[in-house]
């Protein structure tokens, strides 16, 4: 149904019912991809699921994107900022995006992928080997598989896909006992968010699966509703769930990646010019993110332990016990090569090194 009245929207834009778009006061704007001078402030609003605040690694890359494109727009062009799940869990903000009532969404890949298949890519099991890797090919500068994801969202003619940013990698933290392999994770049930690809990975793992809102995770692992979750460390810390959970492994199993998608209406609101400074943000915001990711992943490990967390590095765990995990999950790869499709998951495989 959501996919449905997301196509009928797209087309009732393609017709041009809403190609033109409005200022804050009513008044027309621009026409999208024109030259024409803005004379109204046009109002933006931007919703995520990160806290906002400085622990959070989403709050680096986002406030970057808000004050380029304000600087740039010589305050012509406001994005109000709504962190936090103010308006809604991801795959509420998802739907706010197709229907035009959020104009701005950083979205992880697993929710977008609900539909756009293709952006399972980023999630598939022990794909990156590190943060530099990741960033090779994840980010916006790189050829091949950023333009498949791109053209994945853009061609469909629902939303317009910017950029990938605010990545760590995901972690696995549990209410129980230290995991370092698949026989660790049985009898475990984890929090998984949206999207099929991160049931199949735990189940492959040993573990039960549960779907709990974000909202909800901190007093479902409190009641024992759920043992675990995979969120990356900095979100762990931020969010205080070292508080309930003092276990956690850095297995680098998948990565957040957290898309930064526009809506129809906000893109055809754009001049070319505006639309060349939201690239130029959206770049620009990609490094503050890798940056500070690269920069904090240490810091993290050790404010957790300081907080009573046993945590078990990536460097920690044995080859063994990596590639017991990476064994159990790889059926996985045959399995999403077909959603995924050729053309971006024969990007990913050359890029990573494993055609």
């Amino acid at each position: 149904m959501k996919k449905a009245l997301a196509i009928l929207l797209a087309l009732a834009l393609a017709l041009g019912l809403a190609a033109c778009g409005s200022s804050d006061d009513g008044t027309a704007s621009p026409a999208p991809g024109g030259s024409e001078k803005r004379t109204e402030v046009l109002t933006l609003k931007l919703g995520s699921l990160g806290s906002g605040r400085e622990d959070d690694c989403q709050y680096y890359p986002i406030t970057k994107f808000i004050e380029i494109v304000e600087e740039k727009t010589d305050g012509m062009i406001q994005i109000e900022y709504y962190p936090n799940g103010q308006l809604g869990g991801e795959p509420e903000m998802l739907d706010q995006v197709l229907s035009d009532s959020l104009d701005i969404g950083v979205l992880s890949a697993n929710v977008l992928a609900t539909v756009w298949p293709e952006l399972y890519a980023y999630n598939l099991p022990f794909a990156f080997e590190d943060l530099e890797q990741l960033w090779d090919i994840c980010g916006y500068e790189s050829s091949d598989f950023y333009t498949a994801m791109r053209s994945a969202v853009d061609d469909s003619g629902l939303a317009h896909f910017l950029s990938s940013f605010s990545a760590e990698f995901r972690g696995c933290q549990n209410t129980k006992r230290p995991i370092r392999s698949p026989k660790d994770f049985e009898g475990l049930t984890f929090r998984v968010m949206a999207g099929e690809i991160f049931t199949d990975i735990f189940q492959s793992l040993g573990a039960s699966t549960a779907t709990v809102t974000f909202a909800e995770l901190y007093t479902g692992l409190q009641q024992g509703i759920v043992d675990g979750e995979d969120v990356g460390l900095s979100m762990f810390y931020d969010q205080k769930f070292y508080e309930v959970e003092h276990y956690a492994t850095q297995f680098n199993i998948t990565a957040t990646i957290n898309a930064l998608v526009l809506s129809n209406n906000a893109y055809n609101q754009l001049t070319a010019e505006e639309l060349a400074i939201f690239e130029e943000a959206a770049k620009e915001a990609e490094k503050a993110s890798y940056d500070h990711v690269s920069q904090a992943v240490d810091h993290y490990v050790e404010v957790c332990r300081e907080a009573g967390v046993d945590v078990i590095t990536h460097d920690q765990l044995t080859e063994e016990e990596i590639q017991a995990c990476v064994d159990a999950v790889m059926p996985m790869w045959e399995k999403y090569a077909e959603i995924i499709g050729e053309d971006a998951y024969n990007s990913l495989m050359t890029l990573t090194g494993r055609a």
